[in-house]
């Protein structure tokens, strides 16, 4: 086996901005929003909670300059989450999974097969109310991924998927003794 090491410019690379990402399934956008909107709701019944003890709280300068605020920040918090949602997508290809994320500060998240450990479906109870679960990649350097929004049977299919691919690498790639080092090879049977 001869080693190349050939230089690529870095013009002739290919665009991440061509992949196709795929969404969320459309019903974790309601998740995300019943989710601001009931931490929005207890906010609201604390601050009443709170009022009933300290009664200047109630006071009507304040009561009004409380549910101004209140509103505005729910009001942002569900744009926020519209746009969130609207960011969010996944693609699967032949050795990785990349992961889209972000309003203001956008991350792309690669996870190449082989360094996944294992896997993980997750579900929390308003997940589970409406069919959907996420999907934990944990990786060898600890840097683990989760992809939000799937639906149960798309999440198991994702994980029997890249369980299927990192034993196939683990196949694919072996550790051959020759003489006193290690070396990595790709194709074990070559070597015997």
């Amino acid at each position: 086996m001869k080693f190349s090491n050939e230089q690529i410019k870095s013009l002739q690379l290919p665009s991440i901005d061509v992949i196709e990402y795929e969404k969320p399934d459309i019903t974790y956008r309601k998740v995300l929003m019943y989710s601001v909107l009931i931490f929005a709701f207890v906010l609201f019944v604390g601050y009443f909670v709170v009022g009933y003890f300290a009664e200047k709280l109630l006071t009507l300068p304040i009561l009004m300059i409380v549910m101004l605020t209140w509103s505005i920040l729910t009001g942002l918090a569900i744009i926020f989450t519209v746009k969130s949602y609207d960011n969010l997508g996944y693609a699967l290809r032949d050795k990785d999974i990349l992961s889209k994320s972000g309003v203001f500060f956008k991350s792309i998240v690669i996870v190449p097969f082989n360094r996944v450990q294992h896997s993980e479906i997750e579900q929390g109870p308003i997940e589970r109310l409406f069919g959907l679960a996420e999907l934990t990649l944990f990786t060898a350097g600890g840097d683990d991924e989760t992809i939000s929004g799937l639906s149960f049977d798309k999440a198991q299919m994702l994980k029997n998927y890249i369980t299927a691919k990192v034993a196939a690498d683990e196949e694919e790639w072996r550790w051959v003794f020759c003489s006193d080092e290690a070396v990595l090879c790709s194709h074990y049977y070559d070597f015997i």
